[in-house]
């Protein structure tokens, strides 16, 4: 049995909102934690098999991002400055379909060796080939909830007969870190029928679903002059709610959407910095958590963000909401880095495994270097944290037990290898 010691770190004091435990310990056993507090009171029942002195830094949960398409690592900056709809009908789905599985899974490496590098130890993917972005997240060492992506106008072309196999085939593997759902589209790229048909399937699976719901205005607006009600009333009626629902961006819900997703148990993964460089707007976010709705963070793909970094999305959280209101109060530092936490775990439904550091959970965690200029004075740590941290300040992050990033180095990853077939699939993708 695998066994770690991590000494010499410090801890957030949840009991206290502006302390710390400064000396503290965390013990990982077969990739669980089996203790995590101050380290005089640890009693280690046997040495353990490997040390890691911490220098200090600070031990969090690892951060999770719970909406992204990483393959689009290799679309980054290929086609900003469009509004979503542009974005996507001109340049973005041209691009995809150019291409393949090997493709795919260079893109999705280099996407986890930049999450890994943020601090980020859990995704939520919607995507095609999903058998080769399953392979990257087994070999690669992470955690993801993999939803192989659904699309159709009645006939969904094998989609959900090609998801169904996928669950038989990676749910529960990479040792448990992986698992699958079904994620269709959106209610403009779904026929009524494609999306009970994806719900029903769920529902035989037991597995839960990913969907983008009221990213702008105008697929709002559409959906109800199509249907005459909102997204959210659809989703509903066709049987979505009835399994465990992740819904992406949320920009345009309103208030009775907020009270029916709070009420189904859903989720919503908010993605500031897409909505905002799409033009999409700011999602109520105050309002959704008024409401009782659990809110994660995501990313969305590095094509429309861009990049995979949920410090970035965690700042903007809690800023955007308070200059949108005009109300300093309105999402705290501590709410923000909830949802890049435990909200996150809870979204992913893996709350019983990860998100927060005490014994019982799985070891997916950070170590952050807060012996900075831009962490001092010591006043209060989650404030710290979102307002002046950044990725830039992790230096090491485990998922499993295993560390998988550490100083810049990559344990599990050849990051010179990454880094030659994404640039030979760019000198492809976007030759003329």
């Amino acid at each position: 049995m695998k066994s770690t010691l991590i000494t010499n770190c410090k801890l957030i004091d949840e009991s206290a909102e502006a302390r710390f435990i400064a000396d503290a310990c965390i013990a990982v056993e077969d990739g669980c934690i089996t203790y995590a507090g101050p380290g005089g009171e640890y009693v280690p029942a046997k040495p353990a098999g490997q040390t890691v002195d911490a220098g200090g830094a600070l031990a969090l949960p690892g951060f999770i991002n719970a909406h992204t398409h990483v393959p689009m690592t290799l679309l980054r900056s290929a086609a900003n400055d469009l509004p979503l709809h542009a974005w996507l009908n001109d340049r973005i789905w041209p691009l995809e379909a150019k291409f393949d599985g090997e493709m795919v899974y260079w893109g999705t490496m280099l996407g986890i060796a930049e999450m890994l590098a943020a601090g980020v130890t859990a995704f939520a993917e919607m995507y095609f080939f999903m058998d080769d972005i399953a392979r990257a997240v087994e070999n690669g060492g992470i955690r993801a909830h993999l939803y192989r992506a659904i699309l159709g106008d009645d006939d969904d072309g094998g989609r959900i007969d090609d998801a169904t196999r996928v669950f038989r085939r990676w749910n529960g593997a990479g040792n448990g870190r992986i698992r699958v759902g079904l994620g269709p589209h959106a209610e403009y790229t779904c026929s009524p029928k494609v999306l009970r048909n994806s719900a029903d399937c769920a529902k035989d699976l037991g597995c839960g679903l990913h969907i983008h719901i009221s990213e702008t205005q105008q697929e709002h607006d559409a959906c109800k002059a199509r249907h005459q009600k909102t997204p959210a009333m659809l989703f509903d009626e066709l049987g979505l709610f009835d399994v465990p629902c992740l819904l992406a961006h949320g920009v345009m819900l309103e208030q009775e959407d907020m009270e029916l997703i709070a009420h189904k148990n859903a989720s919503v993964a908010h993605c500031p910095g897409s909505n905002l460089i799409l033009a999409s707007g700011i999602a109520p976010v105050w309002q959704m958590l008024d409401a009782g709705v659990t809110v994660a963070l995501g990313t969305d793909g590095a094509a429309s963000n861009n990049n995979l970094d949920v410090w970035q999305e965690m700042y903007m959280a809690a800023v955007l909401q308070k200059g949108a209101l005009k109300d300093a109060t309105a999402v705290t530092a501590a709410q923000a880095l909830r949802m890049a936490t435990e909200s996150g775990a809870k979204a992913l439904h893996w709350d019983d495994k990860i998100g927060r550091l005490c014994k019982g959970m799985r070891a997916d965690l950070i170590l952050v270097d807060t012996n900075q200029p831009h962490y001092w004075p010591v006043t209060d740590m989650k404030r710290h944290l979102v307002y002046s941290g950044g990725a830039r300040d992790v230096v090491l992050t485990m998922v499993d037990g295993d560390v998988l990033y550490e100083k810049g180095a990559y344990p599990k990853l050849d990051i010179e290898e990454i880094r030659y077939h994404v640039e030979k699939i760019a000198s492809r993708l976007f030759a003329e």
